[in-house]
């Protein structure tokens, strides 16, 4: 019983951030959309976004903010 409860915890607490961050996608790539105009430009930025969150050990929503920011203070990603 004990080994089964300890398996448990242990699926749980490893999938549970990957649940967390797919819920959490939908709402950037609409947020990216927004400013960049197109659900395919937001869908490449998302994927660039991501490979430096990685690289860089940054939560994606971070980077994804930030992004969001310079975009929108220099004009340049607006639709």
């Amino acid at each position: 019983m004990k080994l089964t409860a300890m398996v448990t915890a242990m699926v749980i607490a490893l999938t549970t951030p990957a649940f967390a961050d797919i819920s959490d996608c939908e709402p950037m790539h609409r947020r990216l959309a927004d400013v960049l105009g197109s659900p395919a430009q937001a869908g490449a930025a998302y994927d660039k976004l991501m490979k430096e969150a990685n690289t860089y050990g940054q939560p994606i929503a971070s980077v994804v903010d930030l992004f969001i920011a310079v975009c929108t203070a220099s004009d340049e990603c607006n639709p």
